[in-house]
Parts: C-alpha cells; sequence; structure tokens
C-alpha cells in the first residue's frame, strides 16, 4: 500500500489528468462512439487491423495481404467519426506517457 504522501500525490496527479483537455477530449470522443455501433464497430476492426499488421514479419510487410489491411485501415480511418477518436485518444495517452516518463525520471531508477 502506498504510504500517504504518496498517495495523496498519485491522487494529484490523477486529478490533474482528468482536468486535462486531452482527457476531456478523450472522454468526449468515447462517449459519442458509444452511442453510435456504427462508429464503434469500425474502431474496434481498425485496431484488430493494427493488431494484425503489427503481427506480419518484416519480411512479409509488402505483401497483398498486408497491403490489402494497411488499404483496409486507410479506407476506416477516413470516417471523421473514427479519425477524430482516434486522434482524441492518442493525444490522451501520449500526455499520460509523457507524465509517467516525466516521474520515471525524477526518480533515480538505476537498472542494471
Amino acid at each position: 500500500m502506498l504510504r500517504e504522501p504518496l498517495a495523496k500525490a498519485a491522487d494529484a496527479v490523477a486529478s490533474a489528468i482528468r482536468e486535462s483537455q486531452e482527457y476531456e477530449e478523450y472522454e468526449r470522443q468515447k462517449k459519442a462512439v458509444r452511442s453510435d455501433p456504427a462508429t464503434k464497430a469500425l474502431i474496434e476492426r481498425a485496431k484488430q487491423i493494427q493488431i494484425s499488421l503489427m503481427e506480419i514479419p518484416e519480411g512479409e510487410r509488402g505483401s497483398d495481404y498486408a497491403e490489402s489491411l494497411q488499404d483496409e485501415y486507410e479506407e476506416i480511418t477516413e470516417n471523421t467519426s473514427v479519425y477524430e477518436y482516434a486522434r482524441a485518444e492518442s493525444a490522451y495517452l501520449m500526455m499520460v506517457q509523457e507524465v509517467l516518463g516525466s516521474i520515471i525520471e525524477n526518480v533515480d531508477i538505476d537498472i542494471q
């Protein structure tokens, strides 16, 4: 269990994240997606495609299969709702990553 000062600091960081513009936009986009099953399905398909593309061995990334997946992904992300959700999600996750990176840089972790 976190010691009280650390727990308070973690709560303050979480609160600041929830008050950020990135978080608010991401939450707004999530709410919009939840109310639109078609967009939700497109986003889920886009994520499946991303995973499939990452699993393709490097030597096969120029294959017809890889290119067809990439074409499908590009077509899906031309949808404005999908694009806006992906943009908001990316901005939010990048902000969280920066916060965590800052914390890690400021504590002296020497892994050997």
